[in-house]
């Protein structure tokens, strides 16, 4: 059989299943077929190579989409071809891009120059500068947002229908493995999705970077051609700023690119860690930049809210994994989405690589062996009744308005922990707090932390109610 003709036929059969656009363009139709290879199990693997290493990254994943499509359209392709369905195995390399010169001139010397020129001009930037690849699963449908997440998903959303107009740039804010940058690629794939043409660019902080740091190595014209790659853009979307800090040279030309495409009405979304303001080795000037349009805040997801991811997940992968084992993996694994969904890759693995039924007990064991167990979650009342016991005063009179040291610094303390432990937002905290503004949090929780340093007995204190919340 022809590698490149199977390849053709089952593209043909992907092409009905996978999203047409930035999907199918990116991470079907870049790939080429080379060669196909019989093995012992009476199996066929159809190596293919791209030139872009998070599209052989994505294919690696045998529980990703594009695997499963692939598969099943594998068997229909043969059918079709040969008559009898055959189980064939994609295998994907990445094989890094070779830049091609061209020797000749045409007859026309001064045209050929010219246009030399332009092809050189256009073609600089591609040569060096990261290339833009969106995760198709990143979608507003596969995002289960919770009630506290509900702000961020709408502003999200509205980014997405009308980019470039109100909310710029959007700015979503919050810790590791939360879901930041798969709400930030969501608003990219939907504006693909309404106009394909869009000039889309998604990029980490450490790849604006490297592609500057290239630029600069290589001289004046790649430089400028790295300007017009990010300048150009309708949507420029950049995971993790917080790793601008410190960089005065970098921080000056993102605040060019910055005010180059708002002055053009385009849309510009960033993620990061925390606010602004509170990145140290920020200049004022991007704090403010960053701090103009919206700020939403993404928290740890709560226990409704993981059992559902998780219900989510099995229903898109058509898997048949008992209630009770989804509620055991929710239960323990309360620190974020993304340890969320790898106890669950390894629990989907264990139920297709081995014979042994998918129990709780089952669960358990893989939980164990990565080092979670069911707990309580730690809420912010959990928290009050905590710290309220421990100074011998009332949750009543942590929520009210008293500004006697006896009853400020357990205050205090519980805001601390609670923006610790709970992941929850700042007004969120206030609010939990008899409607204190998120300033005020803000400073109590600063308070805390620079005075745990200096004082030892403060420290243990704090410590102490860690281990009992802990221990509940």
């Amino acid at each position: 059989m022809d590698p490149i003709q199977l390849w053709n036929a089952i593209k043909e059969e992907l092409r009905q299943t996978i999203s047409q656009g930035f999907s199918y363009t990116n991470y079907v139709d870049t790939l080429k077929p080379l060669q196909l290879v019989e093995n012992e199990n009476n199996t066929v693997t159809l190596q293919l190579t791209t030139a872009y290493e998070q599209v052989a990254s994505e294919w690696l994943n045998a529980s990703s989409s594009y695997y499963q499509a692939f598969m099943q359209a594998a068997m229909t392709a043969t059918l079709k071809l040969t008559g009898q369905p055959t189980f064939i195995i994609p295998s994907v390399t990445y094989v890094s891009p070779t830049p091609t010169t061209l020797f000749d001139l045409p007859e026309d010397k001064d045209k050929g120059e010219e246009e030399d020129q332009q092809q050189s001009k256009d073609s600089l930037a591609s040569e060096f500068v990261t290339q833009s690849i969106l995760n198709p699963e990143f979608r507003f449908e596969t995002f289960v947002s919770s009630d506290e997440n509900r702000e961020a998903y709408a502003v999200a959303q509205a980014v997405a229908d009308k980019p470039g107009t109100q909310w710029n740039p959007l700015l979503i804010y919050g810790g590791v493995g939360l879901g930041k940058t798969h709400l930030m690629q969501a608003i990219g794939n939907k504006v693909l999705e309404r106009t394909p043409d869009a000039n889309v660019k998604f990029i980490t902080t450490e790849d604006f970077i490297n592609d500057f740091t290239e630029a600069l190595r290589r001289g004046q014209k790649e430089t400028e051609a790295f300007k017009r790659e990010y300048r150009s853009t309708d949507l420029l979307m950049v995971d993790d700023v917080q790793f601008l800090a410190g960089k005065e040279k970098i921080q000056e030309e993102f605040f060019n690119t910055f005010n180059a495409i708002t002055r053009e009405n385009h849309q510009i979304v960033l993620t990061s860690d925390k606010l602004p303001k509170e990145i140290p080795g920020l200049e004022m000037r991007l704090v403010t930049r960053f701090g103009q349009g919206y700020s939403a805040n993404i928290t740890k997801p709560d226990l409704p809210t993981r059992v559902a991811i998780l219900r989510n997940k099995s229903d898109l992968e058509n898997l048949s994994i008992p209630n009770d084992v989804i509620d055991e993996i929710a239960a323990a694994v309360d620190t974020n989405v993304r340890d969320l969904e790898g106890v669950f890759n390894q629990v989907v693995g264990k139920m297709r690589f081995s014979n042994v039924p998918i129990t709780v007990e089952t669960a358990r064991t893989i939980l164990e062996a990565m080092n979670f167990k069911r707990q309580r979650a730690i809420t912010i009342p959990i928290i009050q009744e905590a710290v309220a016991k421990f100074f011998n005063v009332t949750v009543q009179d942590l929520n009210g308005k008293k500004r006697n040291k006896e009853i400020v610094v357990p205050r205090q303390i519980a805001m601390y922990i609670a923006r610790e432990l709970t992941q929850d937002s700042l007004p969120q905290i206030g609010r939990s707090f008899g409607g204190k503004d998120h300033t005020t949090v803000m400073h109590s929780t600063e308070k805390i932390e620079n005075a745990i340093e200096n004082d030892s007995i403060l420290a243990e204190q704090v410590q102490n109610i860690r281990e009992e919340l802990s221990n509940g």
